[in-house]
């Protein structure tokens, strides 16, 4: 998805799946959150398997299915069980679809991306270029080596 996401934007898709998320768990005994990948998804050690980075991962939040569940601004922390038992990292920006075991809801969400350090990188070199714009044009004491180098060579 290539498309150009402000951070309110980001915080905006996150405010509603969490309130989405939260009322779920109330009122639902058992629900569907399909994940799509995600640099902030965390499966544990197994990961995600090659088709489901592609097509993304179904979990189910039922009675037995999770334990240790927490959740805050940002993702749903919990544990669940892949043979043996996973911790979870489930960012709200990579949920896709919610859906009940019935099949008498569904939601569909846009999922997005801020890579936040990309932006920062981005931002320091910007940064970094208009200074060193500025300090051609300032009174900016530059020290050539070539010179230094060509001496030692003789």
């Amino acid at each position: 998805m290539n498309q150009n996401f402000t951070i309110e934007d980001l915080k905006y898709n996150k405010a509603i799946k969490k309130s989405f998320f939260e009322v779920l768990l109330e009122q639902v005994e058992t629900f569907y959150l399909h994940c799509v990948n995600h640099s902030k998804l965390s499966i544990g050690t197994r990961g995600l398997l090659e088709k489901e980075q592609k097509e993304g991962i179904i979990l189910v939040f039922g009675p037995y299915s999770y334990r240790k569940l927490d959740w805050d601004e940002d993702g749903i922390y919990c544990e669940m069980n892949f043979g043996k038992w996973e911790n979870i990292y489930i960012p709200y920006e990579c949920i896709f679809r919610v859906f009940d075991k019935a099949g008498h809801f569904m939601m569909q969400f846009l999922t997005m991306e801020i890579e936040y350090e990309k932006t920062e990188v981005e931002q320091r070199s910007k940064l970094n270029t208009s200074e060193e714009l500025d300090s051609e044009q300032t009174n900016v004491i530059q020290i050539d080596f070539s010179k230094k180098n060509k001496k030692k060579k003789e």
